[in-house]
């Protein structure tokens, strides 16, 4: 019997699929000329990668590739910095629905951090969302609950932390479980 999260899951990606199909609403890029059917909307959007695990990133983009890997796959960054004392590098991406992915690290990604409004469809595997209150968040992970105004929930046992702006999920980052 699968859990109540794995049913939560499976729920809001057909209501998101359903959502695409009776607005017509276009998930990829396509050329203006090539008609897209319904059942394109769909699969499309079921092919993306909008779960973020922790300690590990998304399914096709994760912690411990290179930096050409994620080239190779997300295709160019929009900004890219490479700091010269630290030699890391900073590729930042962005998605659609205005939620921007951040990929660091000096030869291999070491964190990835989303950020976005609460509109965005991307969330953490356990269900943290953005626009969820530290309250919410914590409920979804192991320990106590926060206490007073938070900012910042971190799980370095799992790779994952969050933040919080003006008490909602802002930004999630992921990074190799047991790091600080």
């Amino acid at each position: 019997m699968p859990s109540r999260t794995v049913t939560t899951y499976k729920i809001r990606w057909l209501a998101c699929a359903l959502n695409c199909l009776l607005c017509g609403v276009s998930i990829a890029q396509t050329a203006p000329d090539q008609p897209v059917t319904p059942a394109d909307l769909v699969l499309r959007y079921l092919q993306q990668d909008m779960f973020l695990r922790p300690g590990s990133g998304f399914q096709r983009i994760h912690i411990g590739q290179t930096f050409t890997q994620a080239a190779k796959t997300w295709g160019n960054p929009k900004r890219a910095q490479r700091k010269r004392l630290s030699k890391t590098n900073k590729w930042v991406y962005e998605a659609a629905d205005g939620t921007t992915m951040i990929l660091n690290g000096k030869h291999t990604i070491q964190t990835i951090t989303v950020a976005g409004a609460s509109s965005s469809l991307y969330q953490s595997a356990q269900g943290a969302r953005f626009g969820m209150t530290p309250a919410e968040v914590a409920r979804l992970y192991p320990g106590p609950p926060p206490r007073g105004k938070v900012k910042q929930l971190s799980y370095p046992r799992l790779g994952i932390s969050f933040s919080f702006t003006h008490g909602t999920l802002a930004a999630m980052q992921v990074f190799p479980p047991g790091s600080p």
